[in-house]
């Protein structure tokens, strides 16, 4: 638990030391992960529609197998007996329902071939619609495409120029730093010689002075020392006299003062020069300093020019991706519209020719050689007939797919 506190902490405090930057990418990363994620369970979810409708329409296949064979037993189960009674009429006018049904045939193949055409220009008809709407949805498509490929054209040469622009105003830029640079550099190297040259004549002048102090000193000086060193003869006979001992001892630390002194003379000039190069580099920082500032704060501005035209590149990017997308929306709901719709036509008229097929099965020997006799009855009668007739079978092909129980048993 101490772990996981300390863990929480740092997270926060890593959180909380994120830039305004690092959080807006962060949290478009969060958002692009999000989309991601929403897409993949739409995939998933139309992969799931997709193997469910392919299952429903294999078990409408074998409902389907499974209600012609139930039909196909119950018709011959009622048919047997009328069949069989059929049987002896139908021999009896065999012969002379023989010449008729040649006449039928006959009569039959012109309305075969009236129908063949009717249906070859039925086809004809319909696969010229559907190449026309194929041709409409192409030539949408293309047009879609076309300005598709215009929009992109138009954003990439408009973010090549702007890149040139940027990568101009960086070059021009980066010439003026360096011209600044030279010519700064170029001035200290001015002022350092002009420098070095007032410090060259201030030494030879005071080298010149401190000589001829020299000079005057030494020759008063000679004077005195040649005064003195009589004295100090006498003095030092006397005082070698008296204390040799002593003058030994003062002769070992006069040489050991000297060396001190070589020592310290040596160190005070090393430590003069330090002291020179500890000056030198405080000016040379102070002055990188505040140069690299300003190249620090120019460099700062030109990524936050940067930063806000990404951003703006990025917002009307999306803007046109969900354009698009609502567009590729009102396309998938327009298209599943009319297959929806063509499917619902296709089960009526699949109906319908399910409901023609079992009426055509109630007809008679009579009614299937002369479709178009009239028997001498009357309209209201035939009417009725005709309606019981429809009704009965029409409700027992409804009853039959209504019942998934029978047709189980059926099957």
């Amino acid at each position: 638990m101490v772990k996981a506190g300390k863990k929480v902490k740092g997270s926060s405090k890593v959180k909380d030391n994120e830039t305004e930057d690092e959080r807006r990418i962060r949290l478009e990363m969060e958002a692009l992960a999000a989309d991601e994620a929403g897409r993949r369970q739409q995939e998933s979810s139309r992969l799931a529609l997709r193997e469910k409708q392919i299952r429903e329409q294999r078990y409408a296949h074998l409902n389907g197998i499974k209600i012609h064979n139930q039909w196909r037993k119950i018709m011959r189960l009622a048919k047997v007996e009328e069949l069989r009674k059929d049987i002896e009429v139908l021999s009896q006018n065999h012969e002379r329902e023989v010449d008729r049904k040649d006449a039928i045939m006959q009569m039959l193949d012109r309305d075969l071939e009236e129908a063949e055409e009717q249906y070859s220009l039925a086809v004809r008809s319909h696969m010229s619609i559907v190449d026309n709407l194929l041709d409409l949805q192409y030539s949408r498509i293309k047009a879609l495409e076309a300005e598709f490929n215009l929009h992109l054209k138009a954003l990439e040469d408009e973010f090549e120029t702007e890149r040139m622009e940027i990568v101009n105003v960086h070059t021009r830029q980066k010439k003026d730093m360096n011209d600044l640079t030279s010519a700064m550099e170029h001035e200290f190297a001015d002022a350092e010689n002009e420098l070095r040259q007032e410090f060259e004549a201030q030494r030879e002048e005071i080298k010149n002075r401190n000589s001829e102090e020299f000079n005057v000193l030494k020759i008063q000086l000679e004077g005195i020392i040649e005064e003195l060193e009589r004295h100090f003869e006498q003095a030092h006979r006397a005082y070698l006299e008296s204390t040799e001992h002593r003058t030994n001892a003062f002769r070992q630390l006069t040489k050991s003062d000297a060396a001190a002194a070589r020592i310290i003379e040596r160190r005070m000039r090393k430590l003069v020069k330090l002291q020179e190069n500890l000056t030198h580099w405080r000016t040379k920082i102070s002055t990188n300093m505040r140069e690299w500032e300003e190249r620090n704060r120019a460099l700062r501005n030109e990524k936050e020019i940067m930063a806000r035209h990404y951003a703006q590149l990025k917002s009307g990017m999306d803007a046109f991706r969900s354009g698009q997308v609502d567009r590729l929306r009102v396309l998938s709901i327009t298209s599943a519209a009319a297959m929806e719709s063509l499917k619902k036509k296709l089960a009526v008229a699949e109906h319908i020719f399910k409901l023609s097929e079992l009426c055509r099965k109630f007809e008679t020997e009579q009614e299937k050689v002369l479709p178009f006799f009239e028997p001498p009855v009357t309209v209201d009668v035939a009417q009725s007939l005709g309606a019981l007739s429809l009704d009965g079978s029409a409700a027992a092909a409804m009853g039959l797919l209504g019942d998934p129980g029978r047709m189980a048993e059926g099957g």
